[in-house]
């Protein structure tokens, strides 16, 4: 019986001992070998999409340097694939494209990564809209000498009586886009109002209630909206969306991206320097974009797909090497 109980209590120190020298919630100690109990999953992490499942193309690879950096330049960048809500068709590629915009921004454009604000996926709620675009993004601005860059892809959806555009969060219901996203009359206000020397603002997102994975809005099924974008007010910047009116946004498969980012990305990077000065322009890009994406989206998918630039400063330049 004494020798029973002696290894009784053998056993329960070296459980304890085993106990504490694991971390459940999925961060090793420092100096100690990372163990995972049986039964464990880690909490799930907005990284980007396994590679495995993609292809990679040519914007995913060997990415340019910027000639010089720009340490004052601000970007922010929502990415957003799975959505809360039951009825939401995921937007494949947003979160991938979200995470390489970020690469560009940091190699190819010059930007410092801790002035890059991100939010993916369950970040990029309609409290994470409000904070960054009625506060956020402003505090991270020096007056005059900041330039600013937005990339947004995910849903857009338009308020049915209305035909007012929203981006659609994380945790948006479409159906009442006016009470749960994020107004895109709003959005540029706030952006007009920036102490910013420049702003430059990327949509890979269409705002007719349609996705190339479905429809979003139910009432409006199968009748697309044709939304009035208000990014023409923009004064100091210049506006590049994927898609015009009641169109869709399409996916590029092949490439593992959407349509439209695949072709910015290509541009930037050098494809879209027509002079050979390199530099590389909106307006340049938007051309390069313009050769493309319409022709591509009516060859695979039979649809139109027309891109837009919009604003007051569509020569400004967007990369340098």
């Amino acid at each position: 019986m004494r020798l029973k109980s002696i290894v009784i209590s053998l056993l329960v120190v070296l459980g304890c001992g085993w106990l504490a020298a694991q971390d459940f919630e999925g961060v090793s100690r420092p100096g100690k070998v990372k163990l995972v109990p049986p039964g464990y999953t880690a909490p799930a992490a907005s990284e980007p999409e396994p590679a495995e499942g993609y292809p990679t193309s040519d914007v995913d690879i060997d990415i340019p340097a910027a000639a010089s950096l720009r340490p004052d330049a601000v970007g922010v960048v929502i990415g957003i694939t799975e959505y809360a809500h039951q009825d939401v068709p995921r937007v494949d590629f947003a979160r991938r494209d979200a995470h390489l915009m970020r690469d560009y921004l940091v190699q190819a454009m010059g930007f410092r990564e801790e002035n890059i604000i991100m939010a993916v996926d369950q970040q990029a709620t309609k409290a994470a809209f409000n904070r960054i675009f009625e506060g956020q993004l402003a505090n991270y601005i020096k007056p005059g000498e900041s330039d600013v860059f937005i990339y947004y892809a995910g849903h857009g959806a338009p308020d049915v009586e209305s035909t007012a555009g929203y981006f659609v969060p994380h945790d948006a219901d479409p159906n009442y886009a006016a009470q749960t996203g994020y107004s895109l009359e709003q959005f540029y206000r706030r952006l007009n109002e920036l102490e910013a020397r420049s702003v430059t603002v990327v949509v890979d997102a269409c705002f007719s209630g349609g996705s190339e994975a479905g429809m979003l809005i139910q009432q409006a099924s199968p009748i697309f909206i044709s939304v009035e974008n208000p990014a023409a007010n923009l004064k100091d910047g210049v506006v590049l969306t994927s898609s015009s009116g009641d169109q869709i946004s399409s996916w590029y498969r092949e490439k593992g991206h959407g349509l439209f980012t695949y072709f910015f990305l290509k541009g930037i990077r050098g494809a879209a320097d027509g002079d050979r000065d390199g530099k590389v322009t909106s307006e340049e890009v938007f051309g390069y974009i313009m050769e493309n994406v319409p022709y591509l989206a009516r060859r695979l998918f039979n649809r139109e797909q027309t891109p837009q630039l919009m604003g007051g400063a569509s020569d400004q330049i967007l990369v340098e090497y």
